[in-house]
C-alpha cells in the first residue's frame, strides 16, 4: 500500500513552541523509514511482513514536535530509534507510543499502549 498523506496545516503555540500538524499517514513499509519534521504527526505504520526501523528526525530541527506512532500490522514489530538520544523502543502489533522532542533529545512520553 502506498503512503496516504492528508492535508497538514501547522499551528505553533507561541508560549512553548509546540508545533502541531493536522494530518496522518497510513503506510505499509517496504523498508526502514526516517521521519522528517514535516511528516504527518500521526503515523499509522504496518511493518509489511518484517520488523522495520523507524528513525525520528534530528533534534536540531524538532524542538516542540511530537509523533504518535502506531503499529497497525500483523505479527511484526516496529523499532523506534533516535541517535544520539539512545532511544530504542519496540512496538509490537496493536501498540502505540507518543514521542516528543525538547530540542535536545527525543523521549517516549506515553509508554507503550495497547489499542486493540
Amino acid at each position: 500500500m502506498a503512503e496516504t498523506l492528508l492535508y497538514q496545516g501547522v499551528a505553533v503555540n507561541p508560549a512553548n513552541g509546540l508545533r502541531v500538524r493536522l494530518g496522518h499517514n497510513r503506510e505499509t513499509l517496504a523498508g526502514a523509514k526516517t521521519l522528517v519534521p514535516q511528516d504527518a504527526q500521526f503515523q499509522n505504520l504496518n511493518p509489511g511482513g518484517s520488523t522495520r526501523v523507524v528513525t525520528l528526525p534530528d533534534v536540531d530541527a524538532s524542538q516542540g514536535l511530537f509523533f504518535l506512532i502506531a503499529n497497525i500490522g500483523g505479527a511484526d514489530d516496529l523499532t523506534i530509534t533516535h541517535t544520539p538520544s539512545s532511544l530504542s523502543d519496540t512496538l509490537a502489533n496493536n501498540r502505540v507510543s507518543i514521542y516528543a522532542c525538547d530540542g535536545a533529545t527525543w523521549v517516549n512520553v506515553s509508554g507503550i499502549i495497547t489499542f486493540a
